[in-house]
């Protein structure tokens, strides 16, 4: 059994969606990720071009960038919560009920 490192899965909104909404699935509002150091650091990182570049996108357009929520757990937890593929839902800006959601998320031990 391998021990899988404990970070911080940190969920981004943007204020303003990035891409083209006008086509199906071509504008994201979120952005899901995992690290090791804190999710402030690793928003920096992002908007610096280190990661991903929907999120160095969005820093460029000039959109804000906040951090919705963050969760304890490994890189495979962040598979799991990035499988739902319904990341609106996890996030409290969009979503009244998204605190009582992914509760079940377990950091792997």
């Amino acid at each position: 059994m391998s021990i899988r490192k404990v970070g911080t899965i940190y969920l981004l909104h943007f204020d303003s969606p990035v891409g083209d909404p006008k086509k199906p699935n071509g504008s994201a509002q979120h952005y899901l990720g995992w690290t090791s150091r804190t999710p402030e650091i690793r928003l920096i990182e992002h908007q610096k071009g280190m990661g991903c570049p929907l999120v160095e996108h969005a820093h460029n357009e000039g959109i804000d960038i906040e951090i919705a929520r963050t969760w304890a757990g490994t890189r495979d937890d962040e598979r799991k919560l990035k499988n739902r593929k319904n990341t609106p839902r996890l996030c409290p800006i969009c979503s009244p009920k998204a605190m009582d959601r992914a509760r079940s998320l377990k950091p792997a031990a």
